[in-house]
């Protein structure tokens, strides 16, 4: 199990997250605010709503996730083990490239309820939106093969979004 140490997650949905896992039902669990019964407990601006949104549709095509993004996750030693060696565990996005590289499959979302961050300061910068868009290259190239083409029409797309992004933040402010 892992959860993101920023207190945005409540302890006490462990038992919830772990559940799918520990009874065989799932490879993957992921606590998730987009499910039914999920949510956020604090108000979030427009611009971090559409940042979300934008972020998690662009991993729809290597995660069955909600919430894909989620620092708040539970799998077995054997699931990671099938992926060990193409995981790569730098940043925030550590349960998908875990769920994506090994193919965890069935994965299960639970609701839980994201809350305001009280330790730590959030790492979404620009560095850290290249650093997601590359990642996902690298992801969908892993899942529908590398073909220099694809790679580009999937680097182009991310990275007008990531524009958009930029664009977005500088109008709007966070």
């Amino acid at each position: 199990l892992c959860m993101d140490a920023d207190l945005q997650h409540e302890p006490e949905s462990v038992p919830a997250v772990a559940d799918p896992v520990l009874k065989g039902r799932a490879e993957f669990s992921v606590g998730s605010r987009n499910v039914a019964g999920g949510g956020v407990g604090f108000e979030w601006s427009f611009l971090r709503r559409v940042i979300s949104f934008v972020a998690t549709s662009l991993a729809l095509g290597v995660s069955s996730s909600t919430d894909p993004m989620s620092g708040f996750f539970c799998t077995t030693k054997e699931v990671y083990a099938r992926g060990r060696e193409r995981c790569n565990g730098i940043g925030w996005k550590v349960g998908l490239e875990i769920a994506a590289r090994c193919k965890a499959k069935p994965l299960e979302d639970v609701p839980i309820t994201f809350k305001d961050r009280e330790a730590g300061e959030s790492k979404l910068t620009q560095k850290e939106t290249i650093q997601y868009v590359e990642q996902l290259v690298h992801l969908y190239c892993d899942r529908y093969g590398a073909a220099p083409f694809f790679g580009s029409i999937v680097f182009l797309v991310l990275f007008g979004l990531f524009v958009l992004y930029s664009i977005l933040s500088s109008v709007v402010g966070r």
